[in-house]
């Protein structure tokens, strides 16, 4: 409880309107004081005086404002304290082990295929494997889960993770108490029999053929982000370059105040992890989830390979705040909304024998032993016949290809692409080079612009086509019916196949109107 207190009174200094009276700033900043710095501590020894907090005469709202931001900003340095740091300038262990204590570490746990302790950041907008977004964080309960996140690991080169997931009216849902918006886990959403109730059924008036499954609730499929680069801005708001590097669905809630905090199942296509045999017999969840984990460790050896990592384009990041005058927005929007291959391969021979061995076990007889067969079925498979994962809706007036069911990802993945170059030529659209460069060698005929960079021949096709799936309908998703509002079905397709199929039916009912086959 104390350690919530002294976060929501740091969130509440942060939130102060400029406005209001100053003495309010002055008691929160030394209320956090007397909580948790040395008492001979001299970090606050201007912004710590009531009269430099009122300012002169002639400064007015101008000068409390300016005086309240270093007040914010001597404190993040206390209050963010690295976790390298072990002491207090007193000579005390008491501040700094409670501060580092607190903090919230991402990891994996390869043995599960988990993270835990996964700061969550609950927005009205969705995020899908691929994308690369500039974050503007200014809510005061956000920007102190980042401070904390940045925090963690001042002088390594470990991954900075969050996840993003989908609240719909982002932080006021979460503030409304409505059952729909609370944060649940994958089982709770699964025992929730109201979970199919349309709570906005005019979304699908405007195209009944194509409807959507309601996602008027919160989410338990998200993101999992990486953050590659920041700066501070002088208002106190962050600014945050990140990656969308996997996906993952709810498995245990550990706080929701003042933020929320989980533990994280890490969600792979079909084609990664396939616990289904010719036998039709699944693998108990008991035994398959080590199977999983090592699936899941493998996928984050390409990461390196798959997401370079780019900084802001602002200079140097150091102690200096930004002003809005010094952000290069057109700088910025240049490195979005994909992310990028890295031009160094070096990591695909370590990623590439993992998968290795991962083939190897999956393939075993014994893997998929009949006694298993009345077992636990794998989260997948839960998530799935729970209407968790579902696979996109098909199209009318398009070729009905899904019912045949004979198309692997190879002859998806070639069938998507020329039909995409038929959609650029109709159009003029020119793709983006994070999408040409996924173009496969041997599709050299296609009119498309070839891409400056060619992938490495080390890297799975498997992946490839999965950075397709993900990216092909990001393309159309402000086009029509059929691409608007959809993003959460990419993200809760369980396949690869699927997803590509989706994609190819949409670019298909496309092309077609723009021939006029149909009105």
């Amino acid at each position: 409880m104390k350690k919530q207190i002294l976060a929501l009174a740091f969130i509440f200094l942060f939130s102060v309107e400029p406005l209001l009276p100053s003495v309010a700033a002055f008691f929160v900043a030394t209320s956090l004081l007397a909580v948790h710095a040395p008492r001979e501590s001299t970090a606050f020894s201007s912004s710590s005086n009531p009269d430099n907090i009122q300012g002169d005469d002639d400064g007015g709202i101008d000068d409390f404002e300016t005086n309240r931001m270093e007040i914010v900003r001597s404190l993040q340095k206390a209050f963010y304290m690295p976790e390298s740091t072990t002491a207090t300038p007193d000579g005390s262990d008491d501040a700094a082990s409670y501060l580092t204590s607190s903090r919230p570490r991402a990891k994996l746990d390869e043995s599960t295929g988990k993270i835990n302790n996964l700061p969550l950041w609950r927005v009205g907008w969705i995020e899908t494997p691929g994308r690369r977004n500039c974050l503007n964080v200014h809510e005061g309960v956000y920007t102190h889960m980042f401070e904390s996140i940045l925090s963690t690991q001042p002088n390594t080169n470990d991954p900075l993770y969050f996840g993003h997931l989908f609240l719909p009216g982002g932080t006021m849902s979460a503030k409304s108490g409505e059952e729909r918006y609370r944060l649940k886990t994958w089982r709770e959403e699964l025992d929730d029999e109201h979970r199919f109730d349309n709570y906005s059924k005019s979304s699908t008036l405007k195209a009944p053929d194509i409807s959507t499954p309601s996602v008027d609730r919160s989410a338990v499929v998200g993101c999992l982000m990486q953050i590659v680069d920041h700066r501070r801005m002088e208002d106190g708001r962050l600014m945050l370059l990140v990656q969308a590097v996997e996906r993952f669905v709810v498995d245990e809630v550990l706080e929701t105040l003042p933020y929320s905090v989980a533990n994280v199942q890490i969600l792979l296509d079909k084609e990664d992890v396939n616990f289904k045999g010719d036998d039709d017999i699944h693998v108990d969840e008991n035994f398959c989830k080590y199977l999983r984990g090592s699936a899941v460790t493998a996928s984050f050896f390409y990461h390196d390979y798959e997401f370079n990592k780019p900084k802001l384009p602002i200079g140097s990041r150091n102690n200096s705040y930004l002003s809005n005058d010094d952000v290069p927005w057109v700088g910025i929007s240049k490195l979005l909304p994909f992310a990028e291959y890295s031009s160094d391969d070096v990591s695909l021979d370590a990623a590439n024998a993992k998968l290795a061995s991962i083939q190897r076990v999956m393939k075993k007889d014994d893997v998929r032993c009949p006694k298993f067969a009345e077992g636990e079925l794998p989260i997948e498979e839960q998530l799935f016949n729970g209407g968790i994962l579902w696979d996109p809706p098909p199209i009318q007036n398009v070729i009905v290809r899904r019912s045949l069911d004979t198309s692997d990802c190879d002859a998806l993945e070639t069938l998507l692409w020329l039909a995409m170059d038929d959609f650029c030529c109709a159009t003029g659209f020119n793709l983006p080079e994070e999408v040409r460069v996924l173009i496969p060698p041997e599709m050299d005929y296609l009119d498309l612009v070839p891409s400056k960079h060619t992938l490495s021949p080390l890297y799975p096709k498997i992946r490839r086509q999965r950075r397709l799936s993900y990216l092909s309908p990001a393309l159309i998703e402000n086009l029509e019916e059929v691409g608007k509002g959809i993003r959460h079905i990419w993200l809760n397709t369980p396949s690869t196949k699927a997803r590509l199929l989706g994609a190819l039916e949409r670019y298909d009912y496309l092309n077609n109107k723009l021939m006029g086959q149909f009105e």
